[in-house]
């Protein structure tokens, strides 16, 4: 229902953009401190940071994403779509097929494993599955094959445009490639592919979450998590890479376009001061009621503007 759209949910993608994967001048570190010892540290404090929100979190029985805590039921119906699932399943075998027994082990899943909720935006966190980085250059092609068959043209050059990014914050950090890297992203997969039952894939790394739910020729992608720090490679290996423009621009443009009573309801704050991400890792249950301003109190151009936005990812 249009008139229940909040305009503040919409500018998401221009909050992550613009406010929140800002390069970090402060976090660069001295090469030379990067001793082995250093990094076994680093490395173990790493592992420790997500316990205490993961168990949390794991601890809650999936609800997923409410606006007042009550599941509505009857949203979204099982139905043939008519758009063959197929390239995604052979891609996924394919890939599947081109790994060690010992990566195929640790990268596959049942189908209700909590694996699905063990993802987290941030670098630190020690995932599962296999890496990218832990590939050969065959098993890295079928990989990002896997990522071709399932996303579109220009989603597959975002997600990797932020996996190529995330080598440019490494070169910002003092080539800190122990930390950052384009590699650094992991594949796991639940269940077995099949034309039939239930089975999905999750690409996990910083900055860039994939989610992919797969129920005959019915996909269900979310959640994802699509950031970057920085959002523009202006040196390195990388440079002249630029992602989440799109978002920023026309977030802009749309709240530029609001009037001045508009704009007060639809800016919840006007400045960041801490993490305020609502739908990060452990929120699967998150309440998420409707705030901002409705679309039925715009324009027809301003919904329009409204429109395109989200027509970025919907």
């Amino acid at each position: 229902d249009m008139s229940r759209i909040a305009l503040a949910a919409a500018f998401g993608g221009l909050l992550v953009s613009s406010l929140f994967f800002q390069p970090s001048l402060t976090s660069q570190t001295q090469s030379a401190a990067r001793t082995p010892e250093f990094l076994r540290q680093r490395t173990e404090d790493f592992r420790m940071r997500p316990v205490t929100a993961e168990a949390d979190g794991l601890a809650e029985p999936f609800k997923g994403i409410t606006t007042n805590g009550q599941v509505e039921p009857g949203l979204f119906a099982i139905r043939s779509t008519g758009v063959s699932t197929e390239p995604v399943r052979k891609a996924t075998e394919a890939f599947l097929g081109a790994l060690t027994p010992a990566q195929r082990a640790k990268s596959v899943y049942g189908i209700n494993d909590p694996e699905w909720r063990k993802w987290m935006n941030q670098d630190f966190y020690v995932r599962q599955g296999v890496s990218f980085l832990e590939m050969t250059e065959a098993q890295r092609e079928v990989a990002i094959n896997l990522l071709r068959s399932a996303l579109s043209a220009k989603g597959l050059k975002q997600t990797r445009d932020i996996m190529r990014l995330n080598h440019t914050l490494g070169e910002l950090n003092d080539n800190d490639f122990d930390r950052y890297g384009e590699w650094r992203y992991y594949l796991t997969v639940m269940g077995t592919p099949s034309a039939s039952e239930p089975w999905g894939w999750q690409l996990d790394g910083h900055h860039d979450v994939i989610n992919y739910f797969v129920l005959g020729d019915q996909v269900v992608m979310s959640p994802v998590f699509a950031g970057s720090e920085p959002v523009t490679a202006k040196s390195g290996k990388f440079q002249g890479t630029t992602v989440l423009q799109d978002e920023q621009n026309r977030g802009v443009a749309l709240v530029n376009a609001l009037t001045d009573a508009q704009r007060g309801k639809a800016v919840l704050k006007v400045s960041k001061t801490g993490n305020e991400i609502l739908t990060e890792a452990w929120k699967d249950n998150v309440v998420l009621d409707y705030k901002g301003l409705q679309a039925s109190e715009m324009t027809e151009a301003q919904r329009t503007q409204l429109l395109e936005l989200v027509a970025l990812y919907i």
